[in-house]
């Protein structure tokens, strides 16, 4: 599996962040321990090639060093395409422990993150020491640092508050600025077609840039299928697609109706408002038709 599908599967994880973050059910355990060990395992594989690769780099052949940086290249663009879904994956686990849903998958998942923070550093004093020297590998490395830390600031900002913002997002004004423009309470009805488009750019931005050449394809595989399983079964329909945040919502009242009637015959009904009434539509909504 190429690299590209990681960011297409924070896109996932993004475009359903509200979904997720207001689900009733805790990470599935299985899936979040597959996840870490699955990237446990890249990681290991990722920090043996960049200390193989560095030191081949400062070989005297020239045609050497303009292999060892192409094969560097390939792996620093896997580790920066990984990147999106191991924040955002992480910042809707946090939202799940705030709201005492699950207690146990942030920690696993934050120490993922950490981990990723590791190699990601090495990459970065890589890409530094290529761009002193003029090395157009690493200048590409460079633009693609720049358009990935963007792209996650713009799914954090469609779910997550701004402090959750502080911990995982790159810039906490540049995410709520997003979060102004593209988040799903300001764009309503129209979130499904403007994300559509916002995927599609990202979608033909990367295949533009970014090399062919993945390092660790089963391993890309079993870490979005990983990350898939953490994504709870009855939050798809039958034809596999996600249910919505609105889906949910009637559906649960519907599994809890003698609840309700129960709520209306006591008084007690306005405890139960969430279910009874949808959340109110902004005021103001952009990208009209």
């Amino acid at each position: 599996m190429h690299s590209g599908w990681l960011v297409e599967m924070a896109g996932l994880w993004g475009y359903h962040g509200a979904t997720l973050v207001c689900g009733r059910d805790p990470l599935p355990v299985e899936a979040v321990n597959e996840y870490w060990l699955r990237n446990r395992i890249r990681f290991d594989g990722w920090n043996a090639m960049l200390s193989s690769l560095q030191s081949k780099t400062l070989s005297m052949s020239v045609s050497s060093r303009v292999r060892a940086w192409h094969k560097l290249r390939s792996v620093i663009e896997e580790i920066l395409l990984a990147e999106p879904l191991t924040r955002v994956c992480v910042a809707v686990a946090s939202q799940l422990e705030e709201r005492e849903v699950d207690c146990d998958a942030r920690a696993i998942l934050h120490n993922v993150l950490s981990s990723h923070l590791e190699v990601r550093n090495r990459c970065l004093k890589i890409i530094l020491e290529g761009v002193e020297q003029g090395l157009p590998e690493a200048e590409e490395l460079n633009k693609l640092r720049h358009y990935l830390e963007h792209w996650t600031d713009l799914l954090l900002g469609y779910f997550a508050h701004s402090s959750l913002g502080a911990q995982y997002s790159f810039s906490v004004s540049r995410m709520e600025e997003f979060a102004e423009d593209y988040s799903q309470r300001m764009l309503g009805d129209q979130s499904k077609v403007v994300w559509s488009l916002l995927q599609a750019s990202c979608r033909a931005w990367l295949d533009e840039h970014c090399s062919h050449s993945p390092v660790s394809p089963r391993m890309n595989q079993r870490i979005c299928e990983a990350a898939v399983g953490m994504i709870h079964p009855h939050l798809f329909d039958s034809l596999g697609c996600m249910r919505t945040r609105l889906i949910q919502s009637i559906e649960y009242g519907i599994e809890h109706a003698d609840e309700t009637v129960a709520s209306l015959e006591d008084g007690s009904w306005e405890s139960m408002s969430h279910v009874l009434s949808p959340s109110k539509k902004p005021a103001s909504v952009r990208f009209q038709a």
